[in-house]
């Protein structure tokens, strides 16, 4: 699986760059600052920052029927918390968020950088599924509050809102 992301935001701009790939889900940022394509394959054209990433486990529904919105969570995991930090997400956070009927799923993928790395794209049927109930949930258990008290974890970890465009290929 490839993430592209570009500075490019209107349909126009994100269709010439989606013509390049194959199974393309355009998303802008909430902040309309810059976009991603979620793609299978493909040749990035030149001033895409292209991330290739390797799915690891998943929960819920995960293709683009699954919600508008794409919360994109970077996740900066040293090498020797991956497994601790990959069970807690799997059997704990992850389901906890899942409750809400908003979260539609989530896709735990992994990419590699020189200080551990995963992605997660969590598929939300609604923004407001970020400020539910569930959410404070999945914050504030046992296990979490453990991990928090490592500097790698939560603070660092960009999160970036994303809403899904249509731009008219299909």
């Amino acid at each position: 699986m490839l993430f592209w992301e570009t500075h490019a935001v209107t349909p126009k701009a994100l269709a010439a760059l989606a013509a390049r790939a194959s199974g393309a889900e355009c998303l802008v940022r909430e902040d309309k600052t810059g976009s991603l394509i979620v793609c299978e394959q493909g040749d990035p054209p030149e001033g895409v920052n292209e991330k290739r990433v390797t799915p690891l486990f998943s929960g819920g529904r995960t293709g683009p029927d699954a919600g508008a919105w794409i919360f994109y969570v970077g996740l900066w995991t040293p090498k020797e918390w991956r497994s601790e930090f990959c069970a807690w997400y799997r059997c704990e956070h992850a389901e906890i968020l899942l409750e809400c009927p908003d979260w539609e799923g989530f896709q735990f993928l992994e990419g590699p950088s020189e200080k551990g790395c995963q992605f997660v794209l969590h598929r939300l049927a609604e923004r407001g599924a970020l400020d539910s109930e569930w959410r404070r949930l999945s914050r504030s258990t046992s296990w979490f509050k453990r991990l928090a008290k490592n500097k790698w974890f939560d603070k660092p970890f960009e999160r970036v809102l994303y809403r899904r465009i249509d731009i008219g290929l299909n």
